[in-house]
């Protein structure tokens, strides 16, 4: 086949491949024959006979409770009228009433937030005296109770403190220690670390 020079394409001229994608469609659904179920028995057998029967039970005893009340209607006429009470519910034409400036008619009057939070309901003066004496009382408790530790404590570290001296008082006595009169033995053992630290000055007299 031979080739096209650039001279001879057309710039104008679209190619039939974007021709075929303008004319592509999808695939389009075909709908089935349509079934009218509204009718349809689907339940077991029977059960719309029973529910038949059921609903004319129902209108009978319905029947009977409306002739029931006709009687006793009928029974009491002789009875003076009784006036109609007003309902409280409904609000009255002739009632006189405010309009809010809002305009918002249907909310209630709001309450502070203060109110709830702080209520002006104060305490008596007598339980103010016993919740002070209560107070007063816990705190003599505590105070008492920090000094006897402190005490416990000291005593503990008062012990402490001469039980180390007596121990330190009876290690001296029961030491068994040599005099060393040669100073030059003195200086030997000083250039030696471990006997440097068994020389100890005390008083021999």
């Amino acid at each position: 086949m031979p080739r096209r020079r650039a001279h001879d394409i057309n710039p104008f001229q679209r190619p039939a491949q974007d021709e075929a994608l303008d004319n592509w469609q999808p695939a389009q659904h075909a709908e089935g024959e349509a079934i009218d179920l509204r009718n349809a028995k689907l339940g077991p057998k029977g059960f719309k006979e029973r529910g038949k029967r059921k609903l004319e039970q129902m209108e009978e005893s319905h029947a009977a409770d409306l002739e029931e009340a006709a009687n006793r209607m009928q029974e009491d006429g002789d009875l003076p009228p009784q006036e109609e009470q007003p309902s409280s519910k409904r609000r009255k034409a002739g009632q006189l009433g405010f309009i809010p400036v809002s305009g918002r008619t249907w909310k209630a009057p709001a309450r502070r937030a203060g109110e709830v939070m702080k209520p002006q309901v104060g305490s008596s003066w007598e339980k103010k005296m016993q919740q002070r004496a209560s107070r007063q009382q816990f705190l003599d408790f505590k105070r008492e109770a920090v000094e006897a530790a402190k005490e416990k404590r000291k005593a503990a570290a008062k012990q402490k403190k001469e039980a180390l001296e007596r121990k330190k008082a009876n290690q001296a006595k029961s030491e068994v220690v040599q005099k060393i009169s040669n100073s030059s033995t003195v200086k030997k053992m000083m250039k030696n670390k471990k006997q440097k630290g068994l020389l100890r000055t005390a008083d021999t007299n």
